[in-house]
């Protein structure tokens, strides 16, 4: 009787110790940023951007202004504008819209043709043949926890 009391108190210590740091997570971590490993390893460019946003539309322009050039694959952006097709359907964490927050921005980029760029939205997951595409994520990069993890997900070489 001793024995199975025991087994008890412990799987109750547990039980109630693995509750409470739940419960710490919920309060004091909440609402991480977490960069989409899928859309980082579909996309082609890397680039720091700052994107304008039309006051009167609420709406991001097209065009954005490359600061840098992240871990390029190959041939590095000489340019420091771009346009970028799909920007209007960009998603930022935490936001209702995106590009409410000043730059720059990380954009994980797929080139399409000369000059022309659009967002990398996540690739679909295998079975799913919707014919929706989902929506590009884009990240503050001013936040601690972006570069870290962008930099564990595409090391300087």
């Amino acid at each position: 009787m001793k024995a199975a009391r025991l087994k008890l108190i412990i799987a109750s210590v547990l039980l109630f110790g693995w509750l409470g740091y739940l419960a710490y997570l919920i309060t004091f971590e909440r609402d991480p940023v977490v960069v989409s490993r899928s859309q980082v390893m579909a996309s082609t460019h890397f680039v720091l951007a700052d994107v304008k946003v039309d006051p009167a539309t609420g709406e991001a322009n097209p065009v954005v202004d490359v600061k840098e050039d992240l871990r390029p694959l190959g041939v590095a952006l000489t340019k420091t504008s771009i346009r970028v097709r799909n920007i209007k359907e960009a998603r930022q964490h935490a936001r209702k819209s995106a590009f409410q927050d000043p730059g720059p921005y990380l954009l994980t980029l797929t080139k399409l043709d000369e000059g022309a760029f659009e967002l990398t939205p996540p690739p679909r997951a295998p079975g799913h043949d919707s014919p929706i595409r989902p929506r590009p994520w884009v990240y503050l990069w001013n936040d601690p926890d972006v570069q870290e993890q962008f930099n564990k997900l595409v090391p300087k070489r």
